[in-house]
């Protein structure tokens, strides 16, 4: 113990690594065949926050606002690489889509809360801005991931049907929106459930982070009301940019469908 912190040490992490096992084991026996992305998954998470750990030591004593916001540009790159490496079907120039839907929406959330909200120099240093950065663009990463391939699949399943309405005079925002709106819905099924138990069978990690180091639990509660509007934000604002930008790729200036691409 360290005063009411319980330490956690290599020995303890060795343990609880027997639940990856358990995970990995059922996989197998039940012919899931996710074992490999299960290893590699447990593998990456276990060396990247050990090196974190270690980063954060020295990220947090930076000072200057252009450091940090070049580690926030730096973690939205990658952010579209993985969701890169994690789409099946992608289309020319999907990096960049991917980079700007995933920054806008962070960058805007982020500056928000830290500016206009909480409006205190403090919450632009780096201990501040680096966690709520990572929250939200590890939120919207997963929701643009969602909506890229649900877009693709949504646009291949209804292209009868949207080059239909092509053919009577519709441009092509308004034949793909009823693949945008299921695309988007798909995309924030995971938040709005999360939203919908939270506080009621479910305590989010932030607010458990500060319950468990001594924060006033009031005070935990309004952080993670402000965290969760955050992540609401910024994955809002990053889809409706994702499907804006998608449409153009899916669709020809002139209007029609690019079933190349499909």
């Amino acid at each position: 113990m360290n005063g009411d912190l319980i330490v956690v040490d290599w020995i303890h992490v060795f343990i609880g690594l027997g639940l990856g096992a358990v995970a990995v084991g059922l996989s197998y026996f039940n012919g899931f065949r996710l074992e490999r992305d299960i290893t590699v998954g447990i593998f990456r998470s276990v060396i990247q926050l050990s090196i974190l750990g270690y980063v954060l030591v020295y990220i947090f004593r930076i000072e200057a606002i252009w450091a940090i916001v070049l580690i926030l540009i730096i973690m939205t790159l990658i952010a579209a690489f993985t969701a890169k490496g994690r789409i099946k079907h992608l289309y020319p120039g999907a990096i960049p889509i991917l980079w700007v839907s995933i920054a806008a929406g962070s960058f805007f959330a982020l500056a928000y809360i830290t500016l206009l909200t909480l409006s205190d120099p403090m919450a632009l240093s780096p201990r501040y801005l680096i966690p709520l950065g990572g929250m939200v663009v590890g939120n919207v990463l997963n929701g643009v991931t969602l909506a890229m391939e649900r877009f693709r699949s949504e646009l291949k399943n209804n292209r009868d049907r949207i080059e239909v309405l092509l053919s009577m005079g519709a441009d092509s925002s308004e034949a793909a929106s009823e693949s945008a709106r299921s695309s988007f819905t798909a995309a924030m099924i995971p938040l709005l459930n999360s939203m919908m138990v939270i506080g009621l069978i479910q305590i989010p990690g932030m607010m458990s982070g500060q319950v468990l180091t001594g924060a006033d639990p009031l005070i935990a509660a309004r952080y993670q009301i402000l965290v969760m509007m955050m992540l609401l934000g910024g994955k809002v604002i990053s889809l409706v940019f994702f499907l804006k930008l998608a449409v153009r790729k899916y669709f020809t200036p002139d209007h029609q469908l690019c079933r190349e691409l499909l």
